[in-house]
């Protein structure tokens, strides 16, 4: 994958995991049409007066807030650096950054005191809407602190963290969550999507292990939300997205890994295998991944990477002992027919070795280097994206995976950057009753991401877009697809909008009427309407 190049620079331009981050040299200026806009938001039309009421009254705030406006739009250029994907990078009115729970408060009590009625929360970036256009973005990147109770199996984090971060401060215990697979992925819309990642075989999602969430409410109010307070809004945070509030904290149940027999701590066998085209079909290689995925124990956790044009690639890590680890190694390329009797070709595998947590696996589908020029899913890049639950890898599914795979290294508006991903699911997700939280496909084994990078000029990246669309309604369409993933339109309250990266709801009877209810309840006024993804 070619690095970022601004238009004035043939250097690389690579963002950094944490800290603050920098606009590159060909967007560090705010066009002149975002300036003389009228809000569609706000209450009042975008004046020159109006603009400087908004500044000094935002001088109240106990934390930092920028505007378009400021004399010196650095900062809210910085601000803006922290959404992950650049075609969903738009314009807010107010970008607020609070490093404490007061703050937070106090920013949700100024809303309505410069005639803001909709607000948006930004935690790691990588939600579709955690930069829309003039709205009151809350962003809680200042609010990563993270806090371990060794003794009591608990991690609590700031709302803001990312992957990394939470992973960083546990990694001397050799304890993990199971928080994605990406280190720059923030961990409030992950979560509240219902959180899936290299641990999900073992000990299920995130909200599966979280133990209580702090929300800040549409009033500013803050509430603990747990199996014994605020029962209804601990539901509808586990899978219902950010509809119902700001989550400030999360507390999370945390579990060994690494350190079986014949390793050192906190390192499991892991690493990356892919199957030469020239010798594997990559249809037969799916289907082959999905029904092996089903006959392994909770060890033994892979997933198949499926690069734009490229060959299939099992992103394999297994948590046993080394003997164990090294038979389950062995035995992954074996059982494919060959033509004329040909002695059986085995993908290579030096690229698996004992690795760390921290610095191994969770850097794995970063290709080493998270953000850096291998990593495919790097910020600062157009994305379309989109997912969906599956039950069964059928040969049909297969197929069709197969040749997306293929056709994206051809297909206008759509770079050699990116891939579709299958995760496993099946284990203790499977477990978890399909009413106790707001993810219900329970009945799941595999989890289909198709993230797709676009490229070229703005018509063809709508082209990209609707080759992209056009999967996911034959992907939908499917025999043993079904999702409850759910983005919310602007200004509505969880509904389906079809113009976005989301696709149609299927949850057991009664959820969404649920959700409605508790959103009801805890944001009667739809304050909270940009909402992230629900997985």
């Amino acid at each position: 994958m070619p690095p970022q190049t601004s238009e004035d620079d043939d250097k690389p331009f690579f963002y950094p995991l944490y800290g603050p981050r920098e606009p590159r040299k060909n967007d560090d200026v705010v066009p002149s049409s975002v300036l003389e806009r009228k809000s569609t938001t706000s209450t009042t039309a975008t004046t020159t007066a109006n603009a400087e009421t908004l500044i000094d009254e935002l001088t109240k705030l106990p934390c930092p807030a920028f505007t378009p406006h400021d004399s010196c739009p650095k900062g809210y250029l910085g601000a803006r650096e922290d959404c992950w994907n650049e075609s969903m990078k738009e314009w807010p009115s107010v970008i607020a950054m609070p490093s404490t729970v007061e703050d937070v408060q106090a920013c949700i009590k100024m809303v309505p005191v410069v005639g803001h009625g909709r607000v948006a929360v930004l935690s790691g970036g990588h939600s579709a809407m955690c930069m829309p256009n003039d709205a009151f973005l809350i962003s809680l990147r200042r609010l990563n602190g993270v806090v371990v109770d060794v003794d009591g199996n608990t991690v609590t984090c700031g709302g803001g963290a990312k992957i990394g971060e939470v992973d960083a401060a546990l990694k001397p215990y050799n304890l993990a969550v199971p928080l994605g697979t990406h280190p720059d992925t923030g961990i409030g819309g992950l979560t509240l999507g219902g959180g899936i990642g290299w641990l999900t075989p073992r000990v299920g999602l995130a909200i599966d292990n979280l133990v209580a969430a702090e929300v800040v409410l549409a009033d500013g109010t803050l509430v603990t939300a747990s199996s014994t307070s605020h029962e209804d809004l601990y539901w509808a945070l586990r899978g219902g997205g950010g509809n119902f509030g700001i989550v400030v904290s999360f507390t999370y149940k945390v579990f060994p890994v690494g350190g079986a027999d014949g390793f050192e701590p906190g390192h499991v066998l892991g690493g990356i295998v892919p199957f030469p085209l020239e010798h594997f079909d990559r249809a037969t290689v799916i289907e082959k991944y999905g029904a092996d995925c089903l006959q392994t124990d909770a060890d033994n956790v892979q997933m198949m990477l499926l690069p734009n044009g490229g060959p299939c690639i099992s992103v394999f890590t297994h948590h046993g002992t080394m003997a164990d680890s090294q038979k389950a190694l062995d035995e992954l390329g074996t059982g494919y027919s060959n033509n004329n009797n040909e002695m059986q070709i085995m993908p290579p595998k030096e690229g698996v070795k004992a690795i760390p947590w921290t610095d191994g696996v969770q850097t794995l589908t970063g290709m080493g280097d998270p953000n850096g020029a291998g990593d495919l899913l790097a910020p600062g890049n157009p994305f379309y994206y989109t997912a969906g639950f599956v039950e069964q890898i059928t040969p049909e599914l297969a197929t069709f995976l197969a040749k997306a795979q293929q056709d994206a290294a051809s297909q206008t508006g759509i770079h050699a950057g990116g891939a579709i991903v299958i995760m496993p699911l099946n284990g203790p997700f499977n477990d978890v009753p399909s009413k106790a939280t707001a993810v219900t496909a329970r009945t799941a084994k595999f989890w289909v991401v198709f993230l797709l990078r676009l490229d070229g000029t703005p018509n063809d990246q709508e082209e990209g877009i609707a080759w992209g669309r056009s999967l996911k309604k034959e992907f939908m369409a499917m025999e043993g697809v079904v999702t409850d993933m759910r983005l919310n339109k602007p200004g509505s309250s969880i509904l389906v909008d079809e113009a976005t990266h989301s696709v149609l709801p299927s949850q057991n009877e009664g959820c969404v009427e649920t959700m409605r209810s508790i959103k009801e309840t805890y944001d009667p006024e739809n304050l909270f309407c940009f909402a992230s993804l629900s997985k």
